[in-house]
């Protein structure tokens, strides 16, 4: 018997980075390919709600939060995630090949 998949919740930090990821594929590669994209990202989402556990401490973020915080690959995106009690929160996706960190001060600007 499986347990029940956890509740989630796409943060606005996550809503960005999938809208400027969007944007990215629509303008290089066409809707085809964002279509896939998405349903890709929405079958690493249900996985992780399955096993939320599957996933590790980003590199660049160790030292500078807890341990609760995991990523797990989507194709070429990254999702980073934490659970708390019974939900899963999406606080990024983002294109593996992107450097975070500048994409993590452009994200904190845009929010202020």
């Amino acid at each position: 018997m499986h347990a029940p998949l956890l509740k989630y919740r796409v943060l606005p930090t996550a809503r960005i980075g999938i809208d400027e990821l969007r944007s990215y594929v629509v303008r290089a590669f066409g809707w085809d390919t964002w279509r896939q994209t998405s349903a890709q990202l929405q079958d690493t989402i249900a996985q992780i709600r399955q096993f939320p556990e599957s996933g590790h401490l980003p590199a660049e973020l160790e030292g500078f939060v807890d341990g609760t915080y995991r990523q797990v690959l989507s194709g070429k995106n990254r999702i980073i995630y934490q659970v708390r009690d019974d939900t899963v929160f999406i606080h990024l996706v983002i294109d593996s090949r992107r450097d975070l960190q500048a994409f993590l001060q452009r994200i904190v600007l845009r929010l202020m």
